[in-house]
């Protein structure tokens, strides 16, 4: 049985490593994108679904965010998002049943967080519904070339593969980019992490299905100072997505 999504026991340690900027894929790729997309929020409230530790209040706070509330399921990340940003608000939350009344928001913000649910329709009903007209939804998740393809030696050397052989009868499948899955990774920190990966278009369909207007879509690329940092990591991820990134509008 593995310890995994102990959020609370690796709250310091996550909020540590982004503080000092070690997280090579929220520095490198995803926040990048990210920022890339948020609007002037002047003078708007602001939801954040998943805020962790909090520290991208302070990011939302640079684009003119009047009013930022956070909610996370750990305990322990609220408790130190309190204490690190006590100028905005955090508190214990599930995006499954958002505790917030319906029109609340101008702008939710979700950064790697829905993939850990496995029913995301409904966090995309409780954000529709906590939205204001014309209010705006930005999340990440995890894209499946990354995530769901395949772990395996080839010529003596560790590959991730997402594709198939050719001639056999069966083909030899590596990876599985169509489906909705369940996926375990343990990390370099000794984290171990479970989520659920499915296609982008998969996400499409289900915020059209809850009457969502899509108006941008990115598959993330590492930037050019990656290369500065870690070469290997740069060369990898500038050519092959990790995440994918909406944005979502709520009708007038």
């Amino acid at each position: 049985m593995t310890d995994a999504n102990n959020y609370d026991r690796y709250a310091a340690m996550r909020q540590e490593a982004l503080k000092m900027g070690e997280s090579l894929p929220h520095r490198f790729v995803e926040k990048p994108a990210m920022k890339k997309l948020i609007p002037d929020l002047q003078g708007k409230r602001v939801l954040m679904l998943g805020c962790g530790t909090g520290e991208e209040s302070v990011l939302l706070e640079e684009y003119g965010g009047k009013e930022m509330i956070g909610i996370d399921f750990s305990k322990e990340s609220v408790r130190l998002a309190n204490a690190s940003y006590p100028t905005h608000n955090f508190t214990v939350g599930d995006m499954h049943s958002l505790a917030f009344n319906d029109n609340a928001f101008d702008f939710v913000y979700s950064s790697l967080t829905v993939h850990y649910s496995a029913d995301p329709v409904v966090v995309y009903r409780e954000v529709m519904r906590v939205l204001k007209p014309g209010g705006i939804f930005q999340f990440s998740v995890g894209h499946p070339m990354r995530w769901a393809s395949e772990r395996t030696t080839l010529e003596g050397r560790t590959v991730k593969l997402m594709g198939y052989t050719e001639g056999d009868e069966p083909p030899r499948l590596y990876g599985d980019f169509s489906s909705f899955r369940e996926y375990e990774e343990t990390f370099q920190s000794g984290e171990t992490l479970k989520f659920w990966v499915g296609p982008p278009s998969m996400h499409f369909g289900l915020l059209r299905q809850t009457g969502f207007v899509v108006n941008d879509f990115i598959e993330t690329k590492a930037v050019e100072e990656a290369k500065s940092v870690n070469e290997n990591y740069y060369a990898r991820f500038s050519r092959f997505p990790q995440f994918a990134i909406f944005v979502a509008r709520k009708p007038e």
